[in-house]
């Protein structure tokens, strides 16, 4: 836009780029009340890589971004404006620094203006991100897992890879062997982060699900919650009620230790994920939008 200056992010930008942010998520917070809150804006900014727009001396927008090996990033944090259509040209200016191929953003699940913004500049939905509340309840055959489950985890394992792998989600993810799965569990049941659950039916264990304490600080967790990580069912009970049990059993848990939210994220293009977590309260918070450069 000629009359917009676009310029690089800087500290002298971080009180106005922390008002639009703060603007952006009291908005968010009345679409959802179960987010983080008593945000400290500016720490969410400060010492960010990134380009601004200032119209007439006024800052209208920002976007920081962030790097990986593999990829280029905007966090929960990473984008917000006076002007959304402004993004699309802080994009064009910022992204052929990241020198990756592979680009992706969070945004608000509420913001349709943001959401708009960002499928024009040809991302896709990827992830939803979302929050409910925990309940009482009990699921008929789970309990708590144990160090003895972990054949039965290893298994639950490599099902929930060959779904992933499969039509339409076409994932990437490697099998892993036995020995590395087993590496990455063990000690779980020690860590006072996780708690695991696993579903039996007829003494075999045919189902688990993960309740994991997650690091706050970004504007997605809220204080006083814990993160559904994991939900997996073998594939011949699927459509049983067994991945209902896991989660009744996992919000009731959940409900007992004084948590105030629970938190999940999953791939949309897992339909039979999208559709089971939706169905069972769960509340969009953020989407993770995807860009593969060609």
């Amino acid at each position: 836009m000629p009359d917009v200056e676009i310029c690089p992010f800087s500290d002298e930008h971080l009180d106005d780029a922390a008002a639009l942010l703060r603007d952006r998520h009291e908005c968010h917070l009345a679409a959802e009340p179960l987010l983080a809150r008593d945000v400290d804006y500016r720490a969410q900014l400060a010492g960010q890589q990134g380009v601004v727009a200032v119209r007439d001396g006024e800052l209208r927008a920002y976007l920081v971004g962030q790097t990986t090996d593999t990829d280029a990033f905007v966090s929960f944090a990473g984008c917000a404006a006076a002007e959304p259509e402004l993004l699309r040209d802080l994009y064009a200016a910022l992204a052929p620094s990241w020198d990756r191929e592979r680009h992706r953003v969070y945004v608000p699940a509420s913001d349709a203006a943001l959401v708009d913004v960002w499928f024009r500049l040809a991302f896709g939905l990827q992830f939803t991100l979302a929050v409910r509340e925990p309940v009482p309840g009990v699921g008929n055959g789970v309990r708590a897992g144990r160090p003895e489950d972990l054949d039965a985890t290893v298994e639950l394992e490599h099902a929930f890879t060959d779904h992933l792998r499969a039509s339409p989600s076409f994932s990437g993810r490697e099998p892993q062997a036995d020995d590395e799965l087993r590496a990455e569990w063990d000690g779980t049941w020690d860590d006072e982060r996780f708690h695991h659950l696993v579903l039996e039916r007829d003494g075999r264990v045919v189902g688990h699900a993960l309740l994991y304490k997650r690091d706050g600080g970004d504007l997605r967790v809220p204080e006083n919650s814990i993160d559904l990580s994991l939900v997996v069912t073998l594939p011949d009970v699927r459509g049983t009620g067994a991945g209902s049990a896991l989660v009744t059993h996992a919000l009731g848990w959940a409900h007992e230790h004084g948590f105030e939210a629970v938190t999940i994220d999953w791939r949309v293009v897992n339909l039979s994920a999208d559709r089971f977590f939706r169905a069972r309260g769960f509340r969009p918070t953020f989407v993770r939008l995807y860009r593969h450069i060609p």
